[in-house]
């Protein structure tokens, strides 16, 4: 029974308690929270925010929304096929999307669609009212949810780059030079006999990744046989590592454009009896948790998505705030992840 009544003692902490332990006023963390920019300096919101950690301090959400008249909520579209088990680098992203809007006091809604009708959930969500802002990725760059949204009220940002005609709210990595700068790293450890393996399909990121490795071969006075550069998906792709392999003069690097082929090829080599990184070197492109569960981990190109999950969350919330910016699109540098299969 005492413990009982000692629960119900238990004070949460409160707007006032955020503010004391900030050393600001209750109206700015009030600020902070309904996310009046002009109201408070970059390093006062990190404080408050940081107090709000600190106390586990969870704001009236039902309250705030009626103050400020948001939803507090950010709406992130994804297809079918992004949910998949092999799609460890779209559920790391999401992870991150998730954290990077919390730390503004948002939420992350996601949603999909029906095959037959991919354009009626956003109508719907418009016309609701359901969310503040809506972020899409795996975008075309003539992308039919942009066309629609580009038209209506509803602030939104996408993953991916955009036609030039259309409102360039987006932030994208350079894959280009995200692979050639791989490659660089390839060839200065020695490398010199490469295959290029990617998924099949005409997306800009994934011509762009063959077209920064064949930069870097040019670049380096290297050239690649036709027989070594091969796009396409499933069984194929494991036959054509057998196929590389299996030659008398194979290559010395086979040079993915994603993690997931990368450990499809790491996997490959074990069957046969190679030693990844030390018989054959395999690189893979994302730099997410699937690179991790390999033996050896993968080197690859790394998309620093927390980066790119805070800059989508920062311009929803400018247009939130403020309307269209008419802001340019921004590219997010790519890192290299030094794993020990190459």
């Amino acid at each position: 029974m005492a413990d009982a009544n000692n629960r119900r003692s238990v004070r949460r902490p409160s707007i006032d308690d955020v503010a004391k332990l900030a050393g600001v006023s209750r109206q700015t963390v009030s600020n902070v929270l309904n996310g009046r920019k002009s109201y408070f300096s970059t390093q006062t919101q990190a404080r408050v925010m940081a107090a709000m950690e600190t106390l586990s301090y969870k704001p009236n959400r039902a309250a705030q929304t009626l103050r400020s008249r948001r939803s507090m909520q950010i709406g992130y579209h994804m297809s079918g096929e992004e949910l998949e088990i092999v799609k460890g680098f779209t559920l790391s992203f999401l992870q991150a999307l998730i954290k990077a809007a919390a730390r503004q006091g948002y939420q992350i809604l996601v949603f999909t669609h029906s095959d037959s009708n991919p354009l009626a959930v956003f109508n719907e969500l418009i016309a609701r009212g359901n969310v503040d802002a809506l972020i899409i990725s795996e975008s075309q760059v003539d992308d039919p949810r942009v066309r629609l949204l580009a038209h209506g009220k509803l602030p939104f940002v996408s993953f991916g780059r955009l036609a030039p005609d259309l409102p360039q709210q987006w932030v994208d990595i350079d894959n280009s030079d995200g692979m050639a700068m791989l490659m660089d790293y390839l060839v200065a450890k020695g490398y010199g006999r490469f295959a290029y393996i990617g998924a099949e399909g005409d997306e800009y990121w994934k011509v762009e990744r063959l077209h920064g490795f064949r930069r870097a071969l040019e670049h380096h006075g290297l050239n690649a046989a036709d027989g070594d550069v091969f796009q396409g998906s499933g069984e194929a792709i494991r036959e054509q590592v057998r196929r590389v392999l299996g030659r008398r003069q194979r290559p010395d690097a086979i040079v993915t454009g994603s993690d997931y082929i990368a450990a499809v090829v790491v996997n490959v080599c074990h069957s046969l009896g190679l030693r990844v990184g030390r018989d054959i070197a395999v690189t893979g492109f994302d730099g997410g948790a699937m690179g991790l569960i390999t033996e050896p981990t993968i080197t690859s190109v790394r998309i620093p998505l927390e980066k790119v999950a805070s800059e989508l969350i920062a311009r929803c919330q400018a247009e939130i705030d403020a309307g269209p910016t008419g802001r340019p699109g921004v590219v997010i540098p790519t890192e290299i992840f030094q794993g020990g299969s190459a």
